[in-house]
């Protein structure tokens, strides 16, 4: 045993045990706290409206209410399998609450109506209590009395002769959740369509709880779906969507993880036609993979909807270092070293130069810090790590076990013959500059406005496949419903203050009914104690006692005895001011929709109003002005708004991402190359690709949004190894022809025999195309997921990646063949 051998092997010793430390705690932290975080919050940026929907969605999103919805031919029997639904739902122990209906009998002092009346049911109430309202309300309570079936509601106008209770209710400005039918059922008019609303236990956004939820509720639809095959039965909700947001993200993470490993093996076995070279790559590929996990499990809220991309993007990424060192290993045997010497060579040689590679591409990463989105800087924290871990260990580990592997001289390298006509397209300067050309056509056609417009980006917050999201389409189908509802959000310490600065935004709005189509707000069931006060004020002003004089002379004149109506007349001249309570409302069925309008997020207490506003010119611009004039601290929001908000964040972001991006990549070619020629020729590949990529994304109508539209610049740290590497290559083979007197081909007619670029190509191309491709693979195994914001990042990376194969290898021999060393 030789000395350096005898010294080297403590040091191998502990790089192992270290190795083997680093993996055990890393498997412990992905077993145990690695998770799946199914809060959209993360994919919205963190500021402006983005800002407020995130609160909203912290805030309601853990007790949002569930929906069953029940579709059916027969009414009667949809009626009869909701009321099932309902009862064997609230026996459930995930399940607080569950109703079909609500308690609709509105018996209710008239003289308590006037807490709930906004202001034009104030109006329609005072027009009732003039002599001349009286008589006319109680003619027509009249009416009603003389028609056939009438005794069901002979006792309703004894004690509400003048029908004040329905003033205030019905026509009401401001709505209260679900549309009742006049039973109280959540139906359809022809009851084909029922909905059962459920409260679940727990929070929708703990895992866990949605999966209990979710499991109690399809335990009790699981039977009727047997028993009625005619019917449909469909599930959403914030636990439901959450629950099947998480197993969305499951079923992507394993899958892409999976085939992505599976590609880049297949592309790794093609490229070296030598399979025992997974065994050296693939195993330091899997180390760096789960140590990048282990930080992944470190996540504070979890694994976020785009960031589960990492696994992916490591492992196509990743194989790029094994490419490089195990070539250099198969090299320095095939020149007869033996292959510990092999294997110290081959780390020697190309430890800076991909670790500096994954330096530059783990900064490009990195960049994706400056987003606003909390999961794009998830995904470039982790990517970073990834490539950096991935490459630290792929050093270590492969030229040990290639060692192992190559004891015997490996074959002769099979020739390649591909590359050879890219060495014929810049075989003269000619041909060369005309391919220039062509490489720099997409620049120019980007420059003059043929890059991609920005799509819809609100697919990659709200995955149009996750089948919740249908059942909710489904339901505003059938209920009336539609897209464009807004949400104004009111935050404050004190609950009361919330909920009479919630009361004073809804009136507002509801008064404008030129601009606003609909109000859904608590008010409607139970105003704030400033405001009940304040409506009873106003009622009291109408002088009731004396108002009580003048109904019992409209009761004589329209033929109807006072006596009859005693207890009407006592509770108007001794006016009751009860003050309705959350903690009443609590206790009736209607407090199954409190869970609508009240949250909670960092100690505030949250009172939301849901707005539709019409599609009139200009209404927006005067809604969102009577807002700021009503309560400047209400924060507007909601999906409806959501994709203006994407769009500025991208546009606040691309730049800065880019620019760092585009400084770190220049500075690192800088520093690698120390060559102006190469650094220029480098620098235009990754502008040409960048170029092509837009095109080939506007070709193929690729979506181009905030998630999949930052992955952009990180392809110039990503894809800049392949021109790198090229140019690189051409020194070595430049000098080594130089040294032997022999020409360069760098000018004048090209020595084919000994033409640096078709030598380098020769070389190189395998390695680099290697590289692009695996690196290709990893991001179009996103392709096959399921979250559309993934499935589109994956397939601009993918391009990218592709593009920027083919734009190396055609650049960088033309900018060879025309700019002189």
């Amino acid at each position: 045993m030789s000395a350096p051998e005898s010294k080297g092997r403590p040091a191998r010793r502990a790089v192992t045990l270290a190795l083997v430390g680093m993996t055990l705690l890393a498997l412990f932290a992905v077993t145990f706290r690695l998770r799946l975080d199914p809060n959209v919050a993360s994919l919205l940026p963190d500021q402006g409206e983005a800002a407020a929907l995130r609160r909203y969605v912290r805030g309601f999103g853990g007790g949002d209410l569930a929906v069953v919805l029940v579709e059916g031919p027969d009414p009667e029997t949809n009626a009869k399998v909701s009321a099932e639904i309902a009862a064997e739902l609230g026996k459930r122990p995930s399940v607080a609450r569950a109703a079909d209906r609500v308690d609709t009998s509105r018996a209710l002092d008239p003289m308590l109506v006037f807490r709930h009346a906004d202001p034009h049911a104030m109006e329609r109430l005072r027009g009732a209590l003039t002599p001349e309202g009286m008589r006319a309300r109680l003619a027509e309570s009249r009416a009603m009395l003389l028609a056939p079936g009438s005794g069901a509601v002979a006792d309703l106008l004894a004690a509400d002769p003048l029908r004040l209770g329905q003033l205030a209710y019905e026509g009401a400005d401001i709505g209260s959740g679900v549309r009742t039918q006049p039973d109280g059922a959540f139906a359809t008019d022809d009851g084909t369509a029922h909905l059962v609303l459920a409260e679940p236990r727990g929070q929708a956004l703990r895992g866990e709880d949605a999966r209990r939820f979710v499991e109690d509720a399809e335990s009790v639809l699981a039977p009727l779906r047997s028993a009625h095959p005619e019917m449909r039965f469909g599930l959403t909700g914030g636990h439901a969507i959450a629950a099947a947001t998480e197993a969305m993200l499951t079923r992507d993470l394993s899958i892409s993880s999976t085939i992505a490993m599976g590609l880049a093996s297949l592309v790794f076995a093609l490229i070296f036609r030598r399979v025992r070279a997974l065994v050296a790559v693939m195993p330091p590929l899997l180390l760096g993979t789960v140590w990048t996990a282990a930080v992944a499990a470190a996540l504070p809220r979890g694994l976020s909807a785009i960031a589960i991309a990492f696994m992916s993007v490591v492992v196509g990424v990743g194989v790029d270092t094994g490419v490089h060192v195990y070539a250099a290993l198969l090299e320095a045997r095939r020149a007869g070293l033996e292959p510990r010497e092999a294997a110290r060579v081959a780390r020697a040689k190309t430890a800076r130069g991909v670790l500096f590679a994954a330096g530059t591409a783990a900064a490009a990463f990195g960049a994706l810090a400056f987003s606003s989105i909390e999961a794009m800087q998830q995904l470039g924290l982790l990517c970073a790590a990834g490539e950096l871990l991935t490459a630290v260990a792929i050093v270590l580990v492969t030229p040990e076990v290639g060692a192992l592997l190559e004891r015997k001289p490996p074959p002769p390298p099979a020739p390649v013959r591909w590359t050879d006509a890219f060495a014929w397209l810049s075989g003269t300067r000619r041909r060369a500059a005309l391919l220039a050309f062509v490489a720099l056509l997409p620049v120019g056609a980007v420059f003059l406005g043929a890059s991609p417009g920005l799509s819809e980006s609100i697919v990659a917050v709200r995955p149009k496949e996750l089948e919740p999201l249908k059942v909710q389409q489904a339901v505003f189908d059938a209920f009336g419903g539609k897209r464009g509802q807004w949400v104004v959000l009111v935050a404050d310490r004190d609950l009361e203050r919330a909920r009479a600065r919630g009361d004073r935004l809804a009136e507002t709005l509801s008064a404008m009914k030129d601009d606003v189509e609909a109000v859904d707000a608590l008010t409607a069931l139970a105003p704030a104690k400033e405001t009940q006060e304040a409506r009873f004020s106003a009622r009291d002003a109408l002088d009731l006692p004396a108002k009580a004089n003048d109904l019992e002379k409209a009761l004589v004149e329209t033929g109807f005895a006072p006596a009859r109506f005693s207890g009407a007349l006592d509770a108007m001249r001794a006016p009751s001011r009860d003050l309705v309570q959350i903690e009443d409302l609590r206790k009736t069925t209607a407090s199954i929709l409190l869970s609508r309008y009240l949250g909670t997020d960092d100690g505030d207490h949250l009172v939301a109003l849901y707005v539709r506003p019409r599609e009139v010119p200009g209404a927006t611009a005067r809604v969102e002005q009577a807002l700021r004039q009503t309560d400047p601290q209400a924060m507007l929001t909601g999906y409806a708004r959501l994709e203006v908000v994407l769009r500025q964040s991208l546009a606040q972001d691309l730049p800065k991402i880019g620019g760092v991006a585009a400084v770190l990549v220049v500075a690192a070619l800088a520093m690698s190359l120390r060559r102006a020629r190469d650094v220029v020729i480098a620098a235009i590949v990754v502008l040409c690709e960048i170029a092509a990529v837009l095109l080939l994304v506007r070709i193929f109508g690729i979506p181009l949004h905030a998630y999949d539209a930052l992955v952009l610049p990180v392809l110039l740290g990503i894809t800049v190894d392949e021109g790198m590497f090229l140019l690189y290559r051409a020194r070595e083979v430049d000098g080594g022809i130089e040294g032997t007197g022999r020409p360069s081909g760098l000018t004048g007619a090209p020595d084919v025999k000994h033409d640096v670029i078709r030598e380098t190509l020769r070389d190189e191309g395998p390695p680099v195309a290697a590289t692009a491709l695996t690196t290709a693979t990893g991001f179009a195994a996103l392709a096959l997921c399921r979250f559309d914001g993934l499935r589109d990042l994956g397939l601009v990376g993918a391009l990218g990646s592709v593009a920027g194969l083919v734009v190396a290898l055609v650049v960088v021999p033309a900018g060879l063949r025309l700019w002189k060393a």
